[in-house]
């Protein structure tokens, strides 16, 4: 069973304060993923490559050039070989990966929440919010267990145990109140909500 929940209170055409437009922006920014570690591996293979070649540049200048990278046995390299085509391909894969990560949106900890004014962000971690998902699913009628939340971007997944044989219904109580939690919560991305009913002997 599938249901629209988040946010719903959709407010009127220029009902929200600029003020609150500006804190959800904050927000946004503030929480949004910083991908440090592919960052960090970029930065350490810029850093490694301009050390190797200041130490060439350096040690030419003093007269005694240290030949870390071998050019002269480049020169003598066919560029028409497998090895320079696969060398050169891993080299795109690799820069398309960074630019990749550079652009897409990744997987931030913390889910943003709407705010008031834009010096105040506010946000909850994505465990916390699962949490508090699970307590309300278990707090509906029939509901003796929650077995799993899976909080995506557009979705919350909620796979919960009923003793109840004939489960049928029992979603729509279980959408309703994930849907109350999530509008008390107000996080900033509207999420639908799919229930998965599983029987369990009591």
């Amino acid at each position: 069973m599938i249901t629209h929940a988040g946010h719903r209170r959709v407010p009127a055409r220029g009902a929200r304060t600029s003020g609150e437009r500006r804190a959800d922006r904050a927000a946004r920014h503030a929480f949004r993923s910083r991908r440090v570690r592919i960052g960090t591996l970029a930065a350490l293979m810029l850093t490694a490559a301009s050390v190797i070649a200041a130490i060439d540049v350096l040690s030419a200048l003093v007269g005694s050039s240290l030949h870390v990278v071998a050019y002269r046995e480049l020169l003598d390299v066919r560029w028409d070989g497998w090895e320079v085509r696969a060398i050169s391909g891993g080299l795109v894969l690799v820069g398309l990966v960074f630019l990749l990560a550079g652009l897409l949106p990744g997987r931030s900890r913390v889910v943003p929440l709407h705010g008031r004014v834009p010096d105040v962000v506010m946000g909850v971690s994505r465990r916390g919010l699962c949490r508090a998902i699970a307590a309300a699913a278990e707090d509906a009628t029939g509901v003796a267990r929650v077995r799993r939340v899976r909080l995506r971007p557009r979705r919350v997944t909620v796979v919960a145990e009923t003793p109840v044989r004939n489960p049928d219904g029992l979603e729509d109580g279980v959408a309703e109140a994930v849907r109350a939690c999530l509008e008390r919560i107000r996080p900033l991305r509207v999420r639908t909500v799919k229930v998965r009913m599983r029987h369990k002997e009591a």
